[in-house]
């Protein structure tokens, strides 16, 4: 839209809404990219034997990542909370993993080197 104006076409108001939020939706896409990359790392790190317990961690993580699958879109007003709510609950998950894989290398496997 800003070369169609440059160029003296006329651009539709709607364009130019989105025109003038480019920044905030640039914004939304990184930490959206960020917190699907920090989805990936934080789930790689689970230990299988330990993903049976997590069931109950993995669901509510789940349940907080849905709305971003089926109700938020770009306009919506609480993309800011949703965005908050994620990271906050990966970051959950993850000091829970990093204890509960500390419990298992230096607890049960120990003892069972023992």
């Amino acid at each position: 839209t800003k070369y169609l104006q440059r160029m003296g076409i006329e651009v539709p108001e709607s364009a130019k809404m989105v025109l003038l939020q480019e920044e905030k939706f640039k914004n939304y896409y990184n930490q959206l990219s960020y917190a699907l990359k920090e989805y990936e790392r934080v789930m790689s790190t689970i230990l299988p034997i330990a993903k049976p317990l997590l069931g109950p961690h993995l669901d509510d993580l789940e349940k907080k990542i849905q709305p971003g699958m089926y109700i938020l879109t770009w306009t919506s007003m609480n993309i800011d909370g949703y965005l908050h709510r994620i990271h906050n609950g990966l970051a959950r998950l993850e000091e829970l993993i990093t204890k509960m894989n500390d419990m298992v290398d230096n607890r049960i496997e120990a003892n069972l080197k023992s």
